[in-house]
């Protein structure tokens, strides 16, 4: 069974609080051993990120949270299905996307599309804390969570700051380069930064959308129905931008440090614009990056890791029972409407149109 941020703990590796240990001699001296390379490892990791500790700390007992935490490792107990209708009329799990995604996602879509500056303006620090809290606590990471007393501003947040803070970008460090190549010495120089990238005469629209459509079905299948949904969400925003002024250059701005950045660019203006064309491009031509689009649903190897999730804890969110959460189309240019039903199953109704509620 299964749904941006990170709570920091001390910078504590487990080598730097050894155990007593037995007293030898008069003065109970004891040589210590020298730390082995793994846990050298270990506190490096937790100096750099302090949080890491905690998806080591009381395992057995139950998960890590979902702030700081790899994809791969939360989805398996805080996800909602992803439910697709074939030809045939018959469902079937297409993917998976964690549960803060989907709740703030939904939120945001239903209340916050024509919220001017929304993702810019910042929500209640006291009021994100609690709303990470819920995301981060198991046994149900944030389901059946009510946005009653939260504001639209502190979802946003939320939303931008679980993205930021995954350990890797949704677009692999491995494919990174890949993904900016079909941009690459075509983006012309603005004559300031409202403008936005321009595109050169040289670029060719169709061969980049097609070769996006690949590298997205060579992603890690988690990560590519995340990187489709997002992208779904943000041309939503995209798509009332004279309303909200979020156009895709805006939105781009905020959120492409959480989908494609490299450690080795963070200081580099020109990588890192480059980078931005590059979410500016995917969001505005969202509509031939579709949820559902060939080749981009979960293996069945996927499918039964994420099923397979910790056993107590999908026990548990059984008997809990879920309440249905009605979900609105993901973009302006979408004809489907999305519900979680009582399975946590997100559903697309290809009957329902994009006007009206699930």
């Amino acid at each position: 069974m299964s749904a941006e941020f990170r709570a920091p703990s001390s910078l504590q590796a487990s080598f730097a609080n050894p155990q007593p240990t037995p007293s030898h001699g008069i003065n109970g001296a004891h040589a210590a051993s020298p730390p082995s390379k793994a846990s050298l490892k270990t506190w490096w990791k937790n100096i750099r990120d302090p949080t890491s500790k905690n998806s080591t700390d009381h395992q057995g007992e139950h998960p890590a949270g979902i702030f700081g935490v790899p994809l791969r490792q939360s989805i398996t107990y805080a996800n909602v299905a992803i439910s697709l209708v074939d030809s045939e009329g018959k469902s079937y799990i297409y993917g998976y996307v964690p549960i803060v995604v989907a709740k703030c996602g939904v939120f945001l879509k239903e209340k916050a599309t024509n919220v001017e500056g929304i993702f810019r303006l910042s929500g209640s620090e006291k009021r994100i804390k609690e709303l990470r809290h819920i995301f981060d606590s198991p046994d149900r990471y944030g389901k059946g969570l009510d946005w009653a007393g939260y504001t639209v501003h502190d979802a946003a947040n939320v939303l931008r700051r679980y993205l930021n803070q995954l350990p890797e970008p949704i677009v692999p460090l491995d494919l990174y380069d890949r993904f900016r190549e079909p941009l690459k010495g075509h983006i012309m120089e603005s004559r300031s930064d409202s403008d936005g990238p321009q595109l050169d005469d040289t670029f060719d629209l169709g061969a980049a959308i097609s070769t996006y459509q690949n590298l997205i079905t060579e992603m890690p299948p988690l990560n590519r129905q995340l990187l489709l949904y997002i992208l779904d969400l943000l041309a939503v925003f995209a798509s009332k931008s004279d309303k909200n002024r979020m156009n895709a250059q805006n939105l781009s701005a905020i959120f492409q440090p959480g989908i494609i950045s490299h450690p080795t660019h963070d200081m580099a203006p020109q990588e890192y614009r480059l980078s931005q064309g590059v979410l500016i491009f995917l969001i505005e031509n969202q509509d031939h990056f579709l949820i559902g689009m060939r080749g981009t649903a979960s293996d069945e190897l996927t499918v039964q890791e994420v099923q397979n999730g910790p056993p107590a804890l999908e026990s548990a969110n059984l008997q809990n029972g879920i309440k249905p959460i009605e979900f609105r189309p993901t973009s302006s240019t979408s004809t489907k409407a999305d519900s979680i039903n009582n399975s946590d199953e997100l559903h697309r109704n290809p009957s329902t149109s994009s006007s009206s509620a699930a």
